[in-house]
């Protein structure tokens, strides 16, 4: 992203300093108090403060063009497709043909309350956690990954639940820029929740060994979820159920429309990581295959202090704890990511500094508070 105030004063130096170290709040109070509006704007949107972020969007006098996709999303999360394209309509921007479709076609929920959906006993499961679902009618794996969008699928499984679909431009899947389509499940019942029209990514790479469908962080943020992986179980209740005392707190931030990045670390170093469930690297150790907990580059890994030959494999043991807020653990594996430079490492000017997967995640059951942009993490 091209920065968002190019010829700072230097007094908002610290305060883009701490926005690229993922200091968002200390960042916002440097920004605010050099007179600068377009970071705490954005601070806001990352934070979930979406109304107070179009408030200060509607008294900016010349909004930077790298404001306008950010504020479409904005829009997009508070369920007002029409709005989020007049936006950029006004903005001589080009409207996405995802986007057109969810203002043709607006999504609904139906849900008479919490449901829980059992994990299904299959061969990803201590991996890739799956529920059953239906769509169009048709019985369903689901599996969880905060990392994909509402639902993301392949070619074929689309056209088997019949999809219609649109030409979208390119998507990454993992590190791999593809061409992508773009189109509406009419219904996916969910337990007895039910929804209407909902987005689905369409990527020619989710075939073969791939060929599965994902339920992303977009339709988790739809409701208060647990994925309590320890009692084999996806808990969904409406927004806005109170949240049970107890449990370990910590604040994520929301980029776009799926990417939750959160405060981490490695021994005494301070990371930011993007919250990835759906990472699989599956890795052999010692005759046992084990899932990475992180997924980063070399560039990256280099950054956290590892030399160059200790970067010669595909995976590395991480000889300090990894954190993740306040949660340490150890021993887990560091998987090695392709290229020079990663398509999420960076968000919104926000260093991101490596991916952390369900390895690290299932230990716990944990809450995903959009209402807050709370995590609450209990241990299984």
């Amino acid at each position: 992203m091209r920065p968002l105030w190019p010829g700072m004063v230097k007094e908002t130096a610290a305060a883009r300093s701490a926005w690229q170290a993922g200091d968002v709040d200390r960042a916002a109070r440097l920004a605010a108090a050099a007179g600068d509006e377009q970071l705490p704007l954005l601070a806001d949107l990352v934070r979930g403060r979406l109304a107070e972020a179009l408030s200060r969007y509607d008294r900016l006098r010349r909004p930077r063009r790298a404001l306008d996709l950010p504020i479409a999303d904005a829009l997009l999360h508070l369920d007002q497709p029409g709005r989020a394209c007049e936006h950029l309509r006004r903005r001589h921007r080009r409207i996405p043909p995802k986007l057109a479709l969810q203002r043709d076609h607006p999504m609904s929920l139906k849900a008479a309350g919490p449901v829980e959906l059992p994990f299904a006993d299959q061969p990803l499961a201590p991996y890739l956690p799956a529920v059953e679902a239906t769509l169009n009618g048709r019985r369903t794996l689901l599996h969880l990954d905060t990392g994909g969008t509402f639902l993301v699928m392949g070619s074929e499984r689309a056209a088997a639940v019949g999809v219609q679909s649109v030409s979208n431009g390119r998507l990454f899947h993992g590190v791999t820029s593809t061409h992508a389509r773009a189109g509406l499940v009419g219904e996916l019942n969910l337990g007895g929740t039910v929804l209407t029209n909902v987005p689905v990514d369409i990527l020619p790479t989710l075939a073969g060994p791939q060929d599965l469908v994902i339920m992303g962080t977009c339709l988790l943020r739809r409701f208060l979820s647990t994925i309590d992986t320890p009692g084999d179980r996806l808990l969904l209740a409406p927004r806005g159920s109170a949240v049970p005392p107890g449990g370990t707190r910590m604040p994520f931030h929301l980029w776009g429309d799926h990417f939750m990045f959160a405060a981490g670390g490695y021994g005494e170093l301070d990371l930011t990581f993007f919250v990835d469930s759906g990472l699989v690297q599956l890795l052999e150790d010692g005759g046992t295959l084990r899932q990475a907990a992180v997924y980063a580059t070399k560039s990256q890994y280099r950054s956290w202090g590892f030399a160059p030959g200790e970067l010669s494999g595909t995976h590395l043991r991480a000889a300090r704890p990894l954190r993740l807020g306040p949660l340490e653990q150890d021993g887990h594996l560091l998987s090695i990511a392709p290229g020079r430079r990663a398509p999420w490492s960076e968000l919104g000017g926000v260093r991101v500094d490596g991916l952390i997967s369900q390895a690290f995640l299932a230990q716990y059951a944990w809450t995903l508070d959009f209402d807050r942009h709370e995590y609450i993490f209990r241990p299984g």
